[in-house]
């Protein structure tokens, strides 16, 4: 062996855990700055996609109409079905309202009708009345007359 060779594993021999020390640093910091790269590679796209997603307060248009995009993209069947319902019970109501307007109607109209014949009953026997009492006047009148003579 050379001289130069000799010289240096005396010298890796006496200063062992001092060389030791040294390549243990340069491994964890080889691993720190590949870590940080990788992420630097992974995270910055996924981040800057993040960002770009969520909404800028601008105002209540804005975020309702991400919200909107929102769950049409991700739960458009789910709201079908809840259209699908609310439609279905919004007949039933209808329904049930025109039944009840129409019974509602046909009450009234018999109970106009009931108020009608009674208010006609009552004006014929106010006629009635009347009449009788006319002829009793005329009556009176005509034995006054009678009495007289």
């Amino acid at each position: 062996m050379s001289q130069a060779k000799v010289d240096k594993r005396k010298y890796e021999k006496k200063n062992r855990k001092q060389l030791e020390k040294k390549r243990k640093a340069r491994f964890a910091a080889k691993c720190i700055v590949a870590a940080l790269i990788i992420g630097a590679i992974v995270g910055v796209p996924v981040g800057v996609n993040i960002y770009r997603s969520i909404p800028k307060f601008i105002g209540d248009s804005t975020l309702s109409a991400f919200v909107g995009e929102y769950i049409d993209d991700n739960h458009s069947s789910e709201v079908d079905t809840v259209k699908a319902i609310e439609a279905a019970s919004a007949a039933k109501k209808e329904e049930e309202s025109s039944e009840s307007s129409e019974s509602t109607s046909e009450e009234n109209a018999s109970e106009e009708t009931a108020s009608e014949e009674a208010s006609t009953e009552a004006a014929a026997s106010e006629e009635a009345s009347e009449e009788a009492s006319t002829e009793a006047a005329s009556e009176e009148a005509s034995t006054e007359a009678a009495s007289e003579e």
